[in-house]
């Protein structure tokens, strides 16, 4: 099981950050692999993946929640998938901490399990790849944030 937990000081309030998150349309641009998000209801989308991770390479499809929704503080990221390579499952909690100077500081943390359990270098790598992948995915909603108007 992978272990995420990280912070990311943004250069801009929560209430400029905050909706990027919550947007389909930002997180498809942001978060790399992600394809598609249809909504099935409020908060609970069916989503379609492609991960380029080796040896989890692949087309994965599931379902994505945004739930525990405290606008523009917190959320929860509950994510579930299937593909090629085995199950995919992701936990993650996101706060948003405004500061002094009118920034935020994105906190994450939580954890995830991609295939098989049983194969201790497979799941280092996937670990390392799945903490890029966030921070990439943070670092684009960063950027975002950064070039919206006051």
């Amino acid at each position: 099981m992978m272990q995420f937990d990280a912070h990311k000081i943004i250069d801009a309030p929560p209430n400029r950050v905050f909706p990027l998150l919550m947007d389909p349309a930002v997180l498809i641009e942001s978060m790399p692999g992600l394809k598609t998000m249809q909504e099935q209801s409020p908060g609970i989308y069916a989503v379609e993946m492609e991960l380029g991770i080796p040896g989890f390479k692949g087309q994965y499809r599931g379902e994505m929640r945004l739930d525990q929704v405290v606008v523009p503080h917190r959320y929860h990221l509950l994510l579930e998938g299937q593909g090629p390579n085995g199950d995919i499952f992701m936990s993650l909690d996101v706060t948003l901490t405004s500061s002094h100077e009118g920034q935020t500081d994105l906190h994450y943390q939580g954890e995830g399990i991609f295939g098989d359990q049983s194969n201790s270098l497979t799941q280092k790598v996937l670990s390392g790849a799945g903490n890029v992948i966030l921070g990439q995915f943070f670092n684009a909603i960063a950027k975002r944030a950064r070039k919206m108007p006051h």
